[in-house]
């Protein structure tokens, strides 16, 4: 597989099932912030965390549902092994001036600003595992 087909690989997920993916996940945390005292803190922790959750093979719950992935570059690897990945992802999303920008850099490159930064690409998990997740 050369260095265009993988490229290809993300460009194939819908920005649809990402949102959809990203608003699960967004529910569940404020869910887990509902518990008293120190439901925030672990809300806020799932946030940061959810792409390297090893309990989930590297899947938050939202890419879990959608059959969606996301992967360490150049690596091609699952984020489990990348956390410091997982947190960069969601210290973009949790911080509202970088969430709007990464909004629209998402609605309108495909690739969130996150993505960059963290140097991750989300993919649909058949396509991981087709290659025997090592790409």
């Amino acid at each position: 597989m050369n260095l265009e087909d993988k490229q290809l690989l993300w460009e194939k997920v819908p920005l649809s099932e990402r949102l959809m993916a990203g608003l699960v996940d967004i529910v569940i945390a404020v869910l887990i912030s509902l518990f008293p005292k120190i439901g925030w803190m672990f809300g806020v922790i799932y946030l940061l965390a959810k792409d390297s959750l090893s309990f989930l093979n590297g899947q938050s719950f939202g890419k879990k549902i959608f059959n969606l992935r996301t992967i360490a570059l150049p690596h091609y690897a699952s984020l489990s092994g990348w956390p410091e990945k997982s947190i960069i992802r969601g210290l973009v999303q949790i911080i509202p001036v970088l969430n709007i920008i990464d909004l629209y850099q998402l609605i309108t490159q495909k690739v969130r600003i996150a993505d960059k930064w963290a140097e991750t690409r989300v993919i649909r998990n058949q396509d991981w595992e087709a290659k025997g997740s090592s790409m």
